[in-house]
Protein backbone atom coordinates (compact mmCIF):
# COMPACT_ATOMS: atom_id res chain seq x y z
CA UNK A 1 0.00 0.00 0.00
CA UNK A 2 1.49 3.16 -0.84
CA UNK A 3 2.33 6.26 1.27
CA UNK A 4 0.87 9.68 1.45
CA UNK A 5 2.36 11.79 0.47
CA UNK A 6 2.70 14.71 3.40
CA UNK A 7 1.45 17.67 2.97
CA UNK A 8 2.10 20.77 4.86
CA UNK A 9 -1.19 21.47 7.38
CA UNK A 10 -2.97 24.44 7.19
CA UNK A 11 -4.34 26.66 4.20
CA UNK A 12 -2.31 28.12 1.53
CA UNK A 13 -2.36 32.18 0.83
CA UNK A 14 -0.95 33.41 -2.45
CA UNK A 15 0.12 36.42 -1.21
CA UNK A 16 2.99 35.60 1.28
CA UNK A 17 3.44 32.27 -0.15
CA UNK A 18 3.10 30.20 3.48
CA UNK A 19 0.26 28.03 4.77
CA UNK A 20 -1.14 29.06 8.18
CA UNK A 21 -3.88 27.41 9.77
CA UNK A 22 -7.88 27.93 9.21
CA UNK A 23 -8.44 30.64 11.58
CA UNK A 24 -5.87 32.41 9.65
CA UNK A 25 -8.66 33.46 7.09
CA UNK A 26 -12.15 34.76 6.74
CA UNK A 27 -14.33 33.36 4.75
CA UNK A 28 -14.19 35.14 1.51
CA UNK A 29 -10.28 35.16 2.42
CA UNK A 30 -9.94 31.01 2.70
CA UNK A 31 -12.25 31.03 -0.78
CA UNK A 32 -9.45 33.47 -2.36
CA UNK A 33 -6.30 31.70 -0.90
CA UNK A 34 -5.45 35.10 1.13
CA UNK A 35 -4.93 35.12 4.71
CA UNK A 36 -5.85 38.20 6.76
CA UNK A 37 -3.04 39.18 7.30
CA UNK A 38 -2.22 39.71 3.59
CA UNK A 39 -5.92 41.03 3.02
CA UNK A 40 -4.91 44.73 4.98
CA UNK A 41 -1.98 45.23 2.32
CA UNK A 42 -3.29 47.80 -0.23
CA UNK A 43 -3.27 46.35 -3.87
CA UNK A 44 0.47 47.15 -4.99
CA UNK A 45 1.70 45.70 -1.89
CA UNK A 46 -0.29 42.15 -2.62
CA UNK A 47 1.58 42.13 -6.23
CA UNK A 48 4.93 42.99 -4.80
CA UNK A 49 4.43 40.24 -2.77
CA UNK A 50 3.20 37.36 -4.88
CA UNK A 51 6.05 38.33 -7.48
CA UNK A 52 8.85 37.89 -4.73
CA UNK A 53 6.70 34.50 -3.49
CA UNK A 54 7.19 33.60 -7.49
CA UNK A 55 10.61 34.85 -7.90
CA UNK A 56 12.01 32.61 -4.78
CA UNK A 57 10.34 29.40 -6.41
CA UNK A 58 11.36 30.49 -9.88
CA UNK A 59 12.18 27.13 -11.74
CA UNK A 60 16.37 26.49 -12.15
CA UNK A 61 16.00 24.82 -15.45
CA UNK A 62 16.05 26.43 -18.93
CA UNK A 63 12.93 28.49 -18.59
CA UNK A 64 10.34 29.04 -21.38
CA UNK A 65 9.48 32.00 -23.56
CA UNK A 66 7.14 33.32 -21.49
CA UNK A 67 8.74 32.30 -18.17
CA UNK A 68 11.69 34.43 -19.73
CA UNK A 69 9.54 37.30 -20.62
CA UNK A 70 7.80 37.68 -17.49
CA UNK A 71 11.26 37.97 -15.58
CA UNK A 72 12.56 40.40 -17.43
CA UNK A 73 9.75 42.17 -17.31
CA UNK A 74 9.82 42.10 -12.99
CA UNK A 75 13.87 43.45 -13.79
CA UNK A 76 11.86 46.41 -14.80
CA UNK A 77 8.78 46.50 -11.81
CA UNK A 78 8.40 49.79 -9.87
CA UNK A 79 9.02 48.15 -6.96
CA UNK A 80 12.54 48.39 -6.05
CA UNK A 81 12.37 44.95 -4.26
CA UNK A 82 11.04 42.88 -7.23
CA UNK A 83 13.41 44.20 -9.69
CA UNK A 84 16.27 43.32 -7.52
CA UNK A 85 15.19 39.65 -6.97
CA UNK A 86 14.17 39.36 -10.50
CA UNK A 87 17.87 40.83 -11.29
CA UNK A 88 19.35 38.56 -9.36
CA UNK A 89 17.28 35.36 -10.44
CA UNK A 90 18.34 36.28 -14.10
CA UNK A 91 21.65 36.45 -13.35
CA UNK A 92 21.70 32.79 -12.24
CA UNK A 93 19.41 31.62 -14.85
CA UNK A 94 21.78 33.48 -17.79
CA UNK A 95 24.99 33.83 -16.04
CA UNK A 96 26.87 35.36 -19.54
CA UNK A 97 23.91 37.66 -20.18
CA UNK A 98 25.86 40.58 -18.94
CA UNK A 99 28.79 40.23 -21.04
CA UNK A 100 26.46 39.09 -24.06
CA UNK A 101 24.69 42.46 -23.80
CA UNK A 102 27.71 44.30 -24.21
CA UNK A 103 29.58 43.00 -26.14
CA UNK A 104 26.37 44.27 -28.73
CA UNK A 105 26.86 47.69 -27.88
CA UNK A 106 30.88 47.85 -27.81
CA UNK A 107 32.89 49.20 -31.04
CA UNK A 108 36.12 50.06 -30.62
CA UNK A 109 37.17 53.71 -31.88
CA UNK A 110 40.85 53.84 -30.64
CA UNK A 111 43.29 51.27 -28.57
CA UNK A 112 46.47 52.12 -26.63
CA UNK A 113 47.77 48.69 -24.68
CA UNK A 114 51.00 49.53 -23.75
CA UNK A 115 53.73 46.11 -22.37
CA UNK A 116 56.33 46.88 -19.30
CA UNK A 117 56.70 43.44 -17.89
CA UNK A 118 58.25 39.94 -18.85
CA UNK A 119 55.78 38.09 -21.29
CA UNK A 120 55.86 34.14 -22.79
CA UNK A 121 56.55 33.99 -26.39
CA UNK A 122 55.02 32.04 -28.98
CA UNK A 123 57.66 29.43 -28.57
CA UNK A 124 57.10 29.46 -24.38
CA UNK A 125 60.04 31.31 -24.19
CA UNK A 126 60.01 34.25 -21.87
CA UNK A 127 60.96 37.96 -23.15
CA UNK A 128 61.09 41.38 -21.43
CA UNK A 129 58.24 43.50 -23.46
CA UNK A 130 58.79 46.87 -23.82
CA UNK A 131 56.37 48.17 -25.87
CA UNK A 132 53.31 50.56 -26.91
CA UNK A 133 50.55 49.75 -29.75
CA UNK A 134 48.10 51.24 -30.87
CA UNK A 135 44.58 50.99 -33.08
CA UNK A 136 42.53 53.96 -35.05
CA UNK A 137 39.18 52.43 -36.27
CA UNK A 138 38.77 55.48 -38.82
CA UNK A 139 42.43 55.22 -40.22
CA UNK A 140 42.65 51.31 -39.64
CA UNK A 141 46.08 51.93 -38.77
CA UNK A 142 47.81 49.78 -36.18
CA UNK A 143 51.57 50.96 -35.42
CA UNK A 144 53.71 49.57 -32.93
CA UNK A 145 56.48 51.97 -30.80
CA UNK A 146 59.39 49.91 -29.58
CA UNK A 147 60.81 51.25 -26.12
CA UNK A 148 64.00 48.84 -26.68
CA UNK A 149 64.78 50.69 -29.69
CA UNK A 150 64.91 54.23 -28.63
CA UNK A 151 60.90 54.61 -29.18
CA UNK A 152 61.25 53.66 -33.12
CA UNK A 153 57.60 53.30 -34.49
CA UNK A 154 56.77 50.80 -37.31
CA UNK A 155 53.06 51.11 -38.88
CA UNK A 156 50.89 48.20 -41.05
CA UNK A 157 47.76 49.57 -42.58
CA UNK A 158 45.06 47.16 -42.24
CA UNK A 159 41.97 46.30 -45.05
CA UNK A 160 38.62 47.25 -43.79
CA UNK A 161 37.93 43.82 -42.90
CA UNK A 162 41.40 42.80 -41.14
CA UNK A 163 40.39 45.94 -38.32
CA UNK A 164 37.26 44.96 -38.06
CA UNK A 165 37.41 41.46 -37.28
CA UNK A 166 41.05 42.49 -34.91
CA UNK A 167 38.65 44.87 -32.92
CA UNK A 168 35.92 42.05 -32.73
CA UNK A 169 38.41 39.29 -31.63
CA UNK A 170 39.35 41.99 -28.68
CA UNK A 171 35.77 42.88 -27.65
CA UNK A 172 34.29 39.49 -28.32
CA UNK A 173 37.04 36.98 -27.49
CA UNK A 174 39.27 38.72 -25.01
CA UNK A 175 36.47 40.67 -23.22
CA UNK A 176 38.62 43.80 -22.66
CA UNK A 177 35.87 45.06 -21.37
CA UNK A 178 35.76 43.32 -18.50
CA UNK A 179 39.42 43.18 -17.43
CA UNK A 180 38.84 45.47 -14.74
CA UNK A 181 36.47 42.98 -13.35
CA UNK A 182 38.25 39.91 -14.01
CA UNK A 183 41.75 40.72 -12.77
CA UNK A 184 40.54 42.70 -10.05
CA UNK A 185 42.26 45.76 -10.83
CA UNK A 186 39.70 48.47 -9.40
CA UNK A 187 40.55 49.98 -6.09
CA UNK A 188 37.13 50.16 -4.97
CA UNK A 189 36.01 46.29 -5.61
CA UNK A 190 33.80 46.15 -2.55
CA UNK A 191 31.67 49.69 -3.58
CA UNK A 192 31.78 47.87 -7.55
CA UNK A 193 28.34 47.22 -8.93
CA UNK A 194 28.85 45.21 -12.25
CA UNK A 195 26.93 46.07 -14.75
CA UNK A 196 23.67 43.55 -15.35
CA UNK A 197 20.64 43.94 -18.07
CA UNK A 198 18.74 41.78 -20.09
CA UNK A 199 19.76 40.63 -23.18
CA UNK A 200 17.54 42.52 -25.80
CA UNK A 201 16.34 44.99 -23.46
CA UNK A 202 19.77 46.85 -22.74
CA UNK A 203 20.30 50.22 -22.17
CA UNK A 204 22.96 52.26 -23.16
CA UNK A 205 22.37 54.58 -20.81
CA UNK A 206 23.26 52.12 -18.07
CA UNK A 207 26.55 51.39 -20.06
CA UNK A 208 27.42 54.86 -20.04
CA UNK A 209 27.19 55.05 -16.90
CA UNK A 210 29.14 52.59 -15.67
CA UNK A 211 31.87 52.33 -17.88
CA UNK A 212 33.02 55.75 -17.31
CA UNK A 213 35.92 54.38 -14.95
CA UNK A 214 37.55 56.20 -12.83
CA UNK A 215 41.07 56.32 -13.07
CA UNK A 216 42.88 53.42 -10.33
CA UNK A 217 44.88 55.12 -7.90
CA UNK A 218 48.45 55.52 -9.07
CA UNK A 219 50.61 53.10 -7.08
CA UNK A 220 54.76 53.54 -7.33
CA UNK A 221 56.70 52.82 -10.24
CA UNK A 222 55.28 52.61 -13.80
CA UNK A 223 52.65 50.03 -14.59
CA UNK A 224 53.46 46.71 -15.76
CA UNK A 225 50.96 46.91 -18.31
CA UNK A 226 48.28 49.56 -19.32
CA UNK A 227 45.49 49.55 -22.13
CA UNK A 228 42.93 52.84 -22.71
CA UNK A 229 40.04 52.06 -24.95
CA UNK A 230 37.54 54.54 -26.25
CA UNK A 231 34.15 53.15 -27.69
CA UNK A 232 32.20 55.07 -30.66
CA UNK A 233 29.72 55.36 -27.97
CA UNK A 234 32.14 57.86 -26.52
CA UNK A 235 32.38 55.65 -23.58
CA UNK A 236 36.21 55.30 -22.13
CA UNK A 237 38.06 52.33 -20.55
CA UNK A 238 41.47 53.20 -18.62
CA UNK A 239 42.95 50.57 -16.61
CA UNK A 240 46.11 49.52 -16.12
CA UNK A 241 48.01 47.06 -13.41
CA UNK A 242 51.23 46.85 -11.41
CA UNK A 243 51.50 43.09 -11.17
CA UNK A 244 54.64 41.67 -12.16
CA UNK A 245 52.82 39.03 -14.40
CA UNK A 246 50.38 39.30 -17.16
CA UNK A 247 47.59 37.69 -17.28
CA UNK A 248 45.97 34.95 -19.89
CA UNK A 249 44.29 37.30 -21.59
CA UNK A 250 46.48 40.63 -21.89
CA UNK A 251 49.11 38.50 -22.90
CA UNK A 252 47.13 36.83 -25.87
CA UNK A 253 46.49 40.43 -26.90
CA UNK A 254 49.82 41.47 -26.99
CA UNK A 255 51.16 38.48 -28.98
CA UNK A 256 48.14 38.84 -31.57
CA UNK A 257 49.06 42.60 -31.98
CA UNK A 258 53.19 41.72 -32.19
CA UNK A 259 52.32 39.35 -35.14
CA UNK A 260 51.56 42.30 -37.48
CA UNK A 261 54.84 43.40 -36.88
CA UNK A 262 56.69 40.42 -37.63
CA UNK A 263 58.59 39.07 -40.48
CA UNK A 264 56.71 36.39 -42.69
CA UNK A 265 58.55 32.77 -42.41
CA UNK A 266 59.17 31.92 -45.99
CA UNK A 267 58.46 28.77 -47.45
CA UNK A 268 61.13 26.23 -48.99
Amino acid sequence: MSKKKNRPHGHYCKICGEYKANEKFSGKGHAAHICKACSRLSAAEKAAAMDINRLMNFPMRRLSEGEKKWLKAKMKDDCPEVADTAREIYNVCFPHAERNAMKKQLVINTLSFEVHTEVYDGYGDMELADRRFTIDWKSRVLTMTDFHTGGVEQSVTLEGGQIAKLLRYIVHTLEIFMWEQDYSLRPDEGDYDPLFDGEEDFFMEDLEDRLEIQLPKESEGNPSWRVRVEYTNHTEQDICSYEDYMPDRPEELYLSLLKYFEPEEEEF
